[in-house]
């Protein structure tokens, strides 16, 4: 299969292990969504919130997969300072029909990786009042989760599918230091 180059389909189980990891989906998700950006392991480790000793494991996994990559280096005090940016803006989970049910679970492990991250995202934001479950709610707090059920016909469904990935990655183009982030999750599966 031929991908774009922003694009990534993973299949493998070593690459799917490596993404089951909820640390290494969040450093990769911060990588992707600005993927012109350069990251130190300080500023990554930062942000996910454990020690940069512990994020070398991390990166370094990633890395091994070819998820992300060295862009540049620098000497600071003596010491090489890597900085790393994805090799990827979006990756695409792929089981063909021809392929059983991996009984290890690896592409399931992804899924209920980024489901549960999602969810305690939420829950913390909902319980420190930082969020609010309200349609009254200003636009700045307010958490809306939705599950739909559409019809479409078959040969406009990959038009569907690319026009929620469009939005997504407009609104990611728009990105400016300091205004508010938020979090999406997107799926979207045949049912019969």
């Amino acid at each position: 299969m031929e991908q774009e180059p922003s694009r990534r389909v993973v299949q493998d189980i070593d690459t799917l292990k490596a993404l089951a990891d909820p640390i290494r989906l969040t450093v990769l998700d911060l990588m992707m969504a600005d993927h012109g950006r350069t990251w130190t392991a300080k500023e990554l480790a930062s942000r996910v919130g454990i020690s940069t000793t512990k994020i070398y494991y991390h990166l370094n996994t990633l890395e091994q997969r070819a998820l992300l990559q060295i862009r540049s280096t620098r000497v600071v005090n003596g010491i090489i300072e890597k900085h790393y940016g994805a090799n990827q803006e979006r990756i695409t989970f792929q089981r063909g029909a021809d392929r059983p049910r991996d009984p290890s679970g690896d592409i399931e492990e992804v899924m209920i990786a980024h489901f549960d991250r999602v969810r305690d995202d939420i829950d913390e934001r909902l319980r420190s009042g930082a969020n609010v479950m309200s349609a009254e709610a200003p636009p700045e707090t307010r958490v809306m989760v939705s599950h739909s059920v559409v019809h479409i016909p078959p040969d406009r469904a990959e038009e569907f599918r690319a026009r929620l990935l469009a939005l997504a990655k407009e609104y990611r183009a728009e990105d400016e230091p300091g205004q508010p982030e938020y979090q999406v999750l997107i799926a979207i599966h045949p049912r019969n």
